[in-house]
């Protein structure tokens, strides 16, 4: 049922109510008239009448819900029983002005087909009465008169009323109808906002849950970002010690250079004292102090060349050990490469680059060690010979063929040291190039690692500001949400 029906339907309860009320007041005033006035048939008249009323009402109006009877029914009643009344007790002046009452009776509904069927019957009362009445009376002929004037004057007055009263009532209904549709607009408007408001909350909340899960994501990331960077640092430092390690060896190696290079002229001036030995064999008395003077300061040489060989060999573990080190580091560093990703494709180069640099000094110096050993036995074989070279000299030289076979021996071997050392000179430069090498390459490996630890430290600290910024929004989106729910609430 809508609004209009709906009020429609009210307002002809409540004047059924009221008519109901006003026919039962004038019905229970006239019985109580009849009963003071020992009128025992108006008495009967207006309590039959009454029942009716109220039986009629009741079972209309509270039982059947058909409450739009009882207007005609009321209307007929009332002027029936006036029609009744002249039959029964004959014409009375008082009924022009019953008359008169019912019309106003009959516009309470405002309606009017009620009005018109009173009206109608109050013709023909009025009619019936004046008929019935004492014509002669002249009183009663003006009181017929001006009854039914005042009552035709009553009833234009009240359907002018009652038009307007229909046309105000069709704008209000008109007005009722714009309402209810502007009400059923608003109430679509209101389920598409909720419908809207509760698709937004779901994306929100949808929004939220992989804001929470990003924010998670990057404390783990961040997490792990300070733990490469901290291993960052500890390879940076690692790799300081490894320079600083490339430093002392390749300062050791300067030494190893320098004094191969002068074993190397000290060979060569030995092996030039051997020939003008050989030349002078003829005067080999003449220069017996000067060939005894010259193999004591060849036995010393030999001396210090014994020290500086071991004292090479000593080098040449060093850098074995070195070498072992910086392989095994540069494993380490291709491994963290690996792990840093994209970041780490530069620092895995570099990496591959120390190690290759690691396994060739690792080669050079087995080659060192080689000719370290063959240098050994060379150098054994030389100072044995100078030992039985001064025991000859000490015996004296029997003949001047076994001192010149001694002379030759001593050529040929003084022969191959010159080579041993010059080719020991020759690696030792290479090795002090390619220690230079690894050096530079160690420094820019620290650079690089020192860069990529500060590029680590300054993403953690953008990776902090933004999981602080994504704990903002995430607040900002519970707080939308929570403004979201208040406004459907609204609704």
């Amino acid at each position: 049922m809508g609004i209009i029906q709906s009020m429609r339907y009210n307002d002809l309860q409540k004047k059924n109510t009221l008519m109901f009320v006003v026919m039962a007041i004038t019905l229970l005033v006239g019985l109580s008239l009849s009963l003071a006035t020992n009128e025992l048939v108006s008495a009967t008249f207006y309590g039959s009448e009454l029942a009716v009323t109220i039986i009629t009402y009741f079972i209309l109006q509270k039982v059947l819900k058909k409450p739009i009877i009882l207007p005609y029914l009321f209307v007929i009643i009332f002027y029936l029983s006036n029609l009744l009344y002249i039959v029964t007790s004959g014409a009375s002046a008082a009924l022009f002005l019953i008359v008169i009452f019912l019309s106003l009776f009959s516009a309470i509904q405002m309606d009017r087909k009620v009005f018109y069927t009173g009206f109608i019957l109050g013709i023909a009362v009025i009619v019936y009465n004046y008929i019935e009445m004492d014509q002669t009376n002249e009183i009663m002929v003006q009181l017929f008169q001006y009854s039914l004037l005042v009552y035709l004057l009553t009833v234009i007055v009240f359907h002018y009323m009652m038009k307007m009263s229909s046309e105000q009532f069709t704008k209000l209904e008109s007005l009722l109808l714009a309402s209810e549709r502007e009400s059923k607009q608003k109430e679509q408007q209101k389920e598409s906002v909720e419908k809207s408001v509760t698709n937004i909350l779901n994306k929100i909340a949808q929004v939220n849950d992989q804001l929470q899960e990003n924010v998670q994501t990057q404390e783990d990331l961040n997490h792990t970002i300070q733990e490469i960077s901290q291993a960052s640092q500890s390879q940076a430092e690692q790799i300081s010690d490894i320079s600083n390690a490339t430093n002392d060896t390749r300062q050791n190696i300067d030494v190893v250079e320098q004094t191969s290079q002068q074993l190397y002229d000290e060979s060569k001036q030995a092996s030039t004292l051997t020939l003008s030995g050989k030349e002078k064999m003829d005067t080999l008395n003449q220069n017996n102090q000067v060939l005894e003077k010259t193999i004591g300061d060849l036995s010393k040489t030999f001396a210090e060349l014994t020290d500086k060989i071991k004292e090479t060999n000593t080098f040449a573990s060093n850098i074995k050990e070195i070498t072992e080190q910086t392989n095994l580091l540069a494993l380490n560093a291709s491994i963290e490469a690996a792990r840093a990703g994209e970041a780490g494709k530069g620092f895995a180069v570099v990496a591959d680059e120390i190690r290759k640099l690691a396994d060739l000094t690792g080669e050079t110096t087995e080659k060192i060690t080689g000719n370290l050993a063959a240098l050994n036995e060379t150098n054994d074989s030389a100072v044995a010979q100078m030992d039985k070279s001064m025991q000859n000299f000490v015996i004296g030289m029997e003949t001047s063929y076994e001192v010149t076979g001694y002379f030759e021996d001593l050529t040929s071997t003084i022969a191959t040291l010159n080579d041993a050392l010059l080719n020991f000179s020759h690696l030792a430069k290479e090795v002090q190039g390619q220690s230079n090498g690894v050096e530079a390459s160690t420094n820019d490996l620290a650079a690089i690692i020192e860069q990529a630890s500060a590029s680590l430290e300054e993403m953690s600290a953008t990776v902090t500001t933004l999981t602080e910024s994504n704990q903002e929004l995430a607040s900002l989106l519970d707080q939308a949400v929570e403004d979201s729910e208040d406004l459907k609430k609204q609704f």
